[in-house]
């Protein structure tokens, strides 16, 4: 109880950073517009966005100690709770209005998540199988590259809904990665935690690190161009499910966690909120009379 409390309590800020990011980049611009030496300045400029980001940095530090103790199919699904605290949050400083439609995929949502917080067995993973992980990175390179080029040779109206995919995607991966170079520091040097020299100095010096850093910085930049024109209380609950399931993913094929009925039931619960609020999403946006 105590880590899902933990947990919990990750996803509120989680929420609360993504609020104050996207706060902070209601500027009325198109970021995908700006040279890299512009970008760097608009946001090094922007202290509530940065304030956001160091939030956002200082919650992944703490949920890379959690998940050395939980399975990735348990932890990262509670982690979308913070869809919750971004959208109440996002109503009371953003005024960001959920239709009923909307509410519904929400609703969903938290009720497949929920599902998942009350099983018994919280750490059930065998090891990593580095094949299929690698078979993982591939199938997601392929995607979020494709994804973007398709943006990028269409002019499309929810471009945002493509980027934060790609956030998905990417931050999916950073968990996926997070979680088996944890497991390679165990195995090499018998634990893990970040209160530890040796085992934080083995975490950055392994293989998986690496790759980690590269899907880490891809996510953010999607995560920026979403910020700058979707809905937070739409987005971020997009590109959270969407992690979870490449988490689920790689918790069943990577790390051999066990799928209880309950956690199945979960998962299918999630990705059908998922599915029912970005459809919900794009009627909205097609309406001529939504403004």
């Amino acid at each position: 109880m105590i880590y899902i409390l933990l947990v919990l309590f990750c996803s509120f800020l989680y929420g609360v950073s993504a609020v104050l990011c996207k706060y902070g980049l209601q500027h009325n611009v198109d970021l995908r517009t700006y040279s890299l030496k512009k970008l760097l300045m608009f946001l090094g400029k922007n202290r509530i966005w940065v304030v956001g980001v160091l939030l956002s940095f200082a919650t992944n530090i703490a949920i890379v100690e959690l998940q050395s103790f939980i399975d990735v199919s348990v932890v990262y699904p509670i982690l979308n709770f913070s869809y919750i605290f971004a959208l109440v949050l996002g109503g009371l400083f953003l005024n960001e209005v959920l239709t009923k439609h909307q509410w519904l995929g929400v609703m969903t949502i938290v009720l497949g998540t929920s599902l998942i917080i009350f099983i018994e067995n919280l750490q059930t993973g065998e090891g990593t199988n580095t094949a299929r992980l690698l078979v993982l990175t591939a199938l997601s390179v392929v995607v979020i590259g494709a994804l973007i080029l398709a943006v990028r040779i269409k002019k499309v109206i929810n471009y945002e809904l493509f980027y934060a995919v790609c956030t998905g995607i990417s931050f999916g991966n950073v968990e996926t990665y997070i979680k088996a170079n944890t497991n390679l520091v165990t195995d090499k040097i018998g634990y893990f935690t970040i209160f530890s020299l040796d085992s934080v100095v083995e975490f950055m010096t392994l293989w998986p690190f690496f790759f980690l850093i590269a899907f880490a910085i891809v996510g953010w930049v999607c995560m920026q161009i979403t910020y700058s024109h979707g809905n937070v209380s739409i987005t971020v609950p997009m590109f959270a499910v969407i992690q979870s399931c490449v988490t689920f993913s790689s918790g069943y094929f990577i790390f051999g966690e066990h799928y209880s009925p309950w956690k199945v039931i979960g998962v299918i619960t999630i990705i059908s909120g998922v599915v029912m609020l970005i459809n919900s999403t794009i009627h909205l946006k097609e309406d001529p009379h939504t403004i």
